[in-house]
């Protein structure tokens, strides 16, 4: 991760969104701190890092203390999700491009969440879908069809209401049984990081 370039972006972003709440154009920022719209338009953009005269300068025109540009966004507190509005992935798929997984985030924008739940459509079979591990903890309810779930060398075949919690640490997969695709309500647990989670992913 380059620090410096976050860094840059973040001073640009800020500085945008505070002229557009301002209601400023580029040319009346330009002209109420003296200093070029070029310039001003490259620190808007991340491509230039203001020198601290610049930004103190920039910092006494808005009225703003210099910190402004640097202070960490405020984390979501909580997430209302609308169904048809979430997002949606397709994390795995098969050697020849074929859809094995689909998953609707249920709580994708939530800030460093510690559980991230979801819904799970399975769409492969068994020749299609490899195991996987990751960090953490999983929860599965199954919520439609009928799933085959394997964990490390057993196998267990569950129906609508059935449901499983084991450590992502154990190879596991999820397919479905029969015609019908199956749907299942999972929850990733994952213990202070987003290590291996779809957050992570995106």
């Amino acid at each position: 991760m380059n620090v410096k370039n976050d860094l840059t972006k973040k001073i640009g972003s800020r500085l945008k969104e505070l002229r557009k709440e301002l209601k400023l154009t580029l040319k009346q920022l330009s002209e109420i701190t003296e200093l070029s719209t070029p310039l001003l338009s490259k620190i808007e953009n991340g491509l230039v890092a203001p020198s601290i005269q610049t930004l103190q300068k920039i910092s006494d025109t808005l009225k703003v203390d210099p910190s402004y540009f640097f202070k960490k966004e405020e984390s979501r507190e909580y997430v209302v999700s609308y169904q048809g509005t979430r997002k949606v992935l397709y994390p795995r798929r098969a050697s020849k491009g074929k859809i094995v997984y689909e998953v609707e985030l249920l709580a994708g924008e939530f800030d460093n969440p510690f559980m991230e739940p979801f819904i799970a459509t399975l769409i492969g079979t068994d020749g299609d879908v490899d195991t996987i591990t990751h960090g953490g903890q999983e929860f599965l309810y199954v919520l439609e069809g009928k799933v085959e779930l394997t964990l490390g060398m057993n196998k267990f075949k569950l129906k609508k209401g059935d449901s499983a919690y084991f450590n992502g640490s154990i190879p596991h997969k999820g397919i479905r049984l029969g015609k019908k695709l199956a749907k299942t309500l999972n929850i990733h647990v994952i213990f202070g990081n987003r290590s291996g989670s779809f957050q992570a992913a995106k």
